[in-house]
């Protein structure tokens, strides 16, 4: 289930399973999408779709989705220097999660009060339970 603020509504169940399972690994998942040759290849519908369901596995796994609308780009350059840059700025955050009854995902949601700074995490933690 998904907390009340979030806009990721079902897309599949198999981005689905491969996000839990990346959340409860502590996985990353950044992606670039481009589309595919042929009669699938033009097919807005399938685009759109692909890029949906991959923007949301790397939002809730907390990693960066590209992708230039329904075009592919001519280099992937700017998305791989992005990522560079994103991983040279890379922190740790370790924080105590309280267990509930049985395992499972707990959202969090990161906040700061310094201004100019972008937060990026995965909506949830995989906690054991007491």
């Amino acid at each position: 289930m998904l907390p009340p603020d979030r806009g990721l509504g079902f897309i599949s169940p198999d981005v689905d399973s491969a996000s839990t399972v990346a959340q409860r690994t502590g996985t990353i998942i950044h992606t670039i999408f481009t589309r595919g040759v042929g009669r699938w290849g033009s097919n807005f519908w399938e685009i759109t779709n692909g890029q949906n369901s991959m923007a949301k596995l790397s939002d809730e796994t907390g990693g960066e989705s590209y992708y230039l609308g329904t075009q592919n780009a001519v280099s992937f350059r700017p998305y791989l220097d992005s990522l560079q840059r994103g991983f040279d700025n890379r922190y740790l955050l370790e924080f105590n999660a309280v267990p509930g009854g049985k395992p499972g995902l707990q959202y969090v949601k990161l906040t700061t009060e310094v201004a100019g700074v972008e937060l990026n995490s995965a909506d949830s933690v995989w906690v054991n339970a007491r």
